[in-house]
């Protein structure tokens, strides 16, 4: 099993892709999306966010290591 530190920034990137167009996909057909779709379509944006926050954090990671 790797770690966070193992894991490179390209493995971010790549499931940012993946969830932003699934993520598109959704919201353009956000007005015929109804009742427990929504549920799912505020947990894949909840997702995209948090992919976001952990890609920005392994960008600082990899860029802090590299000037020490």
């Amino acid at each position: 099993m790797r770690t966070i530190e193992e894991v490179g920034i390209k493995f971010y990137i790549y499931q940012l892709i993946g969830v932003l167009v699934v993520w598109l996909g959704m919201t353009y057909f956000i007005d015929d999306i109804g009742g427990d779709m929504k549920i799912i379509y505020y947990i894949v944006t909840s997702w995209m966010l948090f992919i976001i926050v952990l890609t920005i954090k392994k960008y600082f990671s990899d860029r802090k290591k590299k000037d020490d």
